[in-house]
């Protein structure tokens, strides 16, 4: 006899404690899970000023299956927005075949976000689906959200945002060329311009997973090289293997980047040696808290 299947919905985007609970929710009785994740943002289709993503339609997928749940796309650009509440769930049901929805406590549907909870229980009880709306996941008092993380990011709260995920906070894209400036001053760095948010900027100690799927020790710096004047706001990644076993040489090679810690703030030098000298002690920072990890 197949597995029943349970589903949850959502923008999903972080797949942070809270939607963890959701999905661990579905599992329960040996349901087959299925997440249904809105990308793009129902706001940006709509016009509407969108905060810039926590990950990738990639990273979240990935994350999504390592909670085991086979992963569905809702594409808001399909016309689902002007879809309304009763014919959004009524066709969801008949193509997934669900017996299980899953939802947080604010969750919404249909045109205008005119379904509730409440008709969406209604709506489970005539196509023949349970309905289960989870509490919200607090941490420290305080609800987890996205937003709840984003503000974390930008504030330079790495270690709480790192608790409300569940996992290190990452960076997915490919290297850009850069000025060189690092392979200058004996610390060649590996460019990224995401189109996730950045965490403030800063230096941090991160790890860096490579083409050929190794991860390894790294730093990384997040700024505007304010020495230098300002430029893009980007991250420059140091790999610390020695030599640098497995790192491409150019741009266009995908990079991700897992940031684990913060060691500081971003800090205008006066001159490119002082830089350099400050560039030596992070480094030993970073090796020292990756060799504390081992």
């Amino acid at each position: 006899m197949n597995p029943q299947r349970a589903m949850v919905i959502g923008v999903l985007d972080g797949v942070h404690l809270g939607h963890q609970a959701l999905l661990a929710r579905a599992a329960q009785d040996g349901c087959r899970v299925l997440a249904a994740a809105f990308h793009p943002h129902p706001q940006s289709v709509l016009g509407q000023t969108t905060p810039l993503p926590l990950t990738t339609w990639r990273t979240r997928s990935r994350e999504l299956r390592k909670h085991g749940a086979r992963v569905i796309r809702l594409d808001p650009r399909s016309g689902l927005l002007e879809t309304p509440a009763f014919d959004f769930i009524r066709d969801l049901h008949e193509n997934h075949q669900f017996s299980r929805l899953v939802v947080g406590q604010d969750f919404r549907f249909g045109h205008r976000r005119s379904g509730t909870t409440t008709l969406l229980e209604d709506l489970g009880a005539q196509f023949g689906f349970e309905v289960f709306v989870l509490e919200d996941v607090q941490f420290n008092g305080e609800r987890v959200s996205s937003s709840r993380i984003r503000v974390a990011l930008a504030e330079a709260d790495l270690e709480l945002a790192n608790s409300l995920l569940g996992r290190p906070y990452e960076i997915l894209g490919r290297v850009r060329a850069g000025q060189r400036r690092g392979r200058t001053l004996g610390t060649p760095t590996a460019n990224l311009h995401p189109k996730t948010m950045l965490p403030a900027d800063g230096v941090y100690v991160t790890s860096s997973r490579l083409p050929g799927g190794q991860s390894v020790p790294s730093v990384s710096f997040v700024g505007t090289n304010p020495t230098f004047g300002n430029e893009a706001r980007k991250c420059e990644t140091h790999v610390l293997s020695d030599p640098e076993e497995g790192v491409p040489d150019g741009a266009g090679w995908p990079l991700q980047v897992a940031f684990q810690s913060r060691v500081r703030g971003a800090v205008r030098f006066e001159s490119p040696e002082a830089l350099q000298h400050q560039i030596h002690h992070d480094l030993e920072v970073a090796r020292q808290h990756h060799a504390d990890r081992r």
